[in-house]
C-alpha cells in the first residue's frame, strides 16, 4: 500500500482550516485525508505562524516606543507650528 504525497500548499491550507476551527474529522472526509496525516501537518506548520512569548512581549516593547515616539513628535509639531 503505497502513501499518497500531498504538497506543501495543499499542506498548509489544510493546516489554516484546522486553525479557522475546523475539525480533523471533517477536513479529513472533505479532502480524502486520514486525521493522523493532518495532525502531523499541524504539528509540522502551525509551530511556523506562531510566535513566541519571548517574541511577543519584544513586540509589545517596540509598540510602546513608537508610541512614545510618535507623541514626542506630535508635541514637536505643535511646538514648531505655533512659531
Amino acid at each position: 500500500m503505497s502513501s499518497k504525497k500531498y504538497d506543501e500548499s495543499f499542506k498548509k491550507k489544510i493546516v489554516q482550516l484546522h486553525l479557522e476551527g475546523r475539525s480533523t474529522t471533517e477536513l479529513g472526509k472533505e479532502y480524502k485525508v486520514s486525521p493522523t496525516a493532518i495532525y502531523s501537518w499541524i504539528k509540522l506548520y502551525a509551530d511556523e505562524s506562531a510566535i513566541s512569548f519571548k517574541e511577543f512581549s519584544a513586540i509589545q516593547k517596540e509598540n510602546r516606543r513608537l508610541k512614545q515616539e510618535v507623541e514626542i513628535l506630535k508635541q514637536a509639531m505643535t511646538i514648531m507650528t505655533s512659531k
